[in-house]
């Protein structure tokens, strides 16, 4: 799952108060790994907000996965909305047990979900085992531009007053290091993008 306000609800908050970061990161994806053919995976996927901007700017098939019944049914009534029904399929599964078979997806997305996951190592596993050789992961918690994560920092801290806190405790250095272990632990490519506009984990695997 991503990451959640108190109220109104993470439905509402995804499709409005973080809204115009999806097409941002998308863009930002393609444009920096150049896949825009095959499978890509939107894991902890939400309302499949980043993989349906994904699918909107590329060929590819998505799949938007989620462990929420309710995510999966309300990402399936967005990509119906966006008119990309079949081409955005919802996939109720656990990112630590993947129903997908080995080297199937050139791109995997995932942003604001990996604070939410309880095994790092396994997941990060599970992650490299399905990403296809000469296929990109990008997992983190970017928010597309500097400009961007300051209006919905703004917006948020309107709704739950504790969000920040919240948020530096989500990338305390702790949590952040065992991210990168877990990544190097692949043995496949593992690099880190820290910006004023969030960060990522990017996993590459050779071709």
């Amino acid at each position: 799952m991503n990451e959640k306000g108190k109220s109104p609800g993470f439905p509402y908050i995804a499709e409005h108060i973080f809204a115009p970061i999806y097409p941002v990161i998308a863009a930002h994806i393609v444009e920096q790994s150049g896949i825009k053919q095959g499978i890509c995976l939107d894991m902890g996927c939400g309302i499949a907000s980043l993989g349906i901007a994904v699918a909107e700017i590329t060929e590819m098939q998505v799949y938007g996965v989620d462990f929420s019944t309710d995510m999966c049914r309300l990402s399936k009534d967005k990509a119906h909305r966006h008119c990309l029904s079949g081409r955005v399929v919802p996939v109720q599964a656990d990112v630590h047990l993947l129903p997908f078979r080995d080297n199937c997806a050139a791109l995997i997305v995932s942003r604001g979900s990996v604070f939410f996951w309880k095994d790092l190592p396994v997941a990060f596993t599970e992650i490299s085992r399905v990403l296809a050789p000469g296929g990109q992961a990008w997992i983190g918690g970017g928010f597309g531009t500097k400009e961007l994560k300051a209006q919905i920092s703004e917006k948020m801290v309107e709704i739950d007053p504790d969000w920040h806190a919240a948020s530096k405790k989500r990338l305390s250095p702790e949590n952040f290091q065992a991210m990168q272990e877990a990544g190097r632990q692949t043995e496949i490519l593992c690099r880190v993008i820290q910006d004023d506009s969030g960060f990522w984990m990017v996993l590459s695997k050779g071709g």
